[in-house]
């Protein structure tokens, strides 16, 4: 492992199952609740529905599934990264978006999110280099500290508009 920061940054969450999240007798319709810091709303978790946790009218789930907030950990840290990495390069941009897919399936025995592919478009003013934009996009990718702490292949295709 190479060298690990002296001052190593600290994240905590707490899960809790109160009396409501405990309504159903049936252990895969239960909730959980995610709590960040008083300061943050909470958010409920459930089982997804592909592993018989509940579903609403629409056959959807009620709640985020712990299978939601990974993909959306890792598309967040791609769009926070790349934050950082624009302001350091002087890039301006318009704005972002990115829709995150994951694959979920069996690898040597193994239930894992072995893909994510993001398709991330950047708008950015007529003007600014296409170049330098891609450029920091794939430095972006390169340093988001949890894509580089997980199995899941990543694979990302950019886009960018002028504006």
């Amino acid at each position: 492992m190479g060298k690990i920061n002296r001052d190593p940054m600290k994240f905590k969450v707490t899960f809790n199952q109160s009396d409501l999240d405990k309504r159903s007798e049936n252990n895969l319709h239960r909730f959980n609740t995610m709590t960040v810091s008083e300061d943050i709303p909470s958010i409920k978790i459930q089982l997804p529905i592909g592993y018989n946790g509940p579903a609403n009218k629409s056959n959807k789930e009620i709640e985020y599934t712990p299978e939601d907030l990974y993909l959306g950990s890792l598309v967040g840290c791609f769009f926070t990264t790349f934050s950082v990495v624009s302001k350091n390069s002087n890039l301006e941009y318009v704005s972002m978006y990115i829709i995150g897919e994951g694959i979920m399936e069996v690898v040597d025995d193994v239930k894992m999110m072995s893909q994510l592919n993001q398709d991330i478009t950047l708008t950015i003013p007529t003007g600014v280099s296409e170049k330098t934009a891609l450029k920091v996009m794939e430095i972006a990718e390169k340093r988001c500290p949890l894509a580089n702490s997980v199995k899941t292949k990543i694979n990302n295709t950019y886009k960018i508009i002028f504006w």
